[in-house]
């Protein structure tokens, strides 16, 4: 049986191919491995939401890797080293639902195992750390989880933060393990990414009595099924004075 369904977005074939090409040469043999690319060559017919679902309602390899087609495995890890990270983390947490390679954890502090053109630091801690928000370039998803993303939201940004909170409520949890890898992009914070922001607040605003999501990006958003604890929460104020009393972290991050 195969191991991983490697499923990519593309809009750019030279990247794909040479994407695909690295996870190859790094162990990801189609004996092992069933790849899929959804074809945004001429124009975007492939929305990340509805696309990520269609693959979790199909996959029957037990991890489906969603990955950016800019990466490049040419950090010295592969498949034995994924396999081998996957399985301490099954060791560790049986709850863990995704991994990736750059999150937030619960003292919204980045952690992160890339390299990328932002020379993101590496987190300097232990791996695997649980987060409550990841990057997208990169996902590990356990398929029996039955991890879905939310089905009014749409866009290339905030679905895999947008998986992580819908595996908190199912209790399953996210992490980022010690996975190198090179991502070429850097990200950019442009008009769409303001407009799904917009749509990702309206959908998670009232799903907690109170939360603070932090991503890799460092947007903050503040979350409250109570209005004027939302108001009270969006403050600047309000949120410096959280962030400093790591004591209290703990207390609200949604579980």
């Amino acid at each position: 049986m195969k191991r991983f369904h490697i499923c990519t977005i593309a809009n750019n074939l030279k990247q794909y191919s040479e994407m695909k090409s690295s996870f190859l040469k790094a162990g990801f043999d189609e004996k092992q491995c069933r790849y899929s690319v959804f074809d945004n060559f001429k124009k975007n017919v492939f929305d990340p939401y509805e696309t990520f679902n269609c693959i979790q309602q199909t996959t029957t390899e037990p991890y489906i890797i969603f990955c950016h087609q800019d990466l490049l495995l040419d950090q010295g890890e592969g498949f034995d080293h994924l396999v081998q990270c996957l399985e301490h983390l099954e060791k560790i947490d049986p709850s863990w639902a995704i991994a990736g390679n750059a999150g937030t954890n619960s003292h919204y502090e980045l952690v992160a195992r890339i390299a990328d053109p932002n020379n993101t630091e590496n987190w300097k801690g232990q791996f695997p750390q649980k987060v409550h928000s990841l990057d997208e370039n990169f996902l590990v998803i356990k398929t029996a989880a039955g991890i879905q993303a939310s089905s009014s939201l749409k866009g290339f940004h905030f679905y895999a933060t947008d998986l992580c909170l819908n595996a908190i409520l199912k209790r399953h949890s996210s992490y980022v393990i010690d996975f190198h890898l090179t991502h070429l992009s850097g990200g950019s914070l442009n008009q769409s990414f303001w407009e799904t922001q917009k749509l990702f607040y309206e959908r998670w605003q009232s799903q907690f009595w109170f939360t603070y999501i932090k991503t890799v990006t460092g947007v903050t958003m503040c979350f409250s099924k109570s209005s004027a604890v939302r108001k009270w929460g969006t403050r600047s104020e309000t949120t410096k004075w959280f962030f400093s009393r790591k004591y209290l972290h703990k207390l609200i991050i949604p579980r």
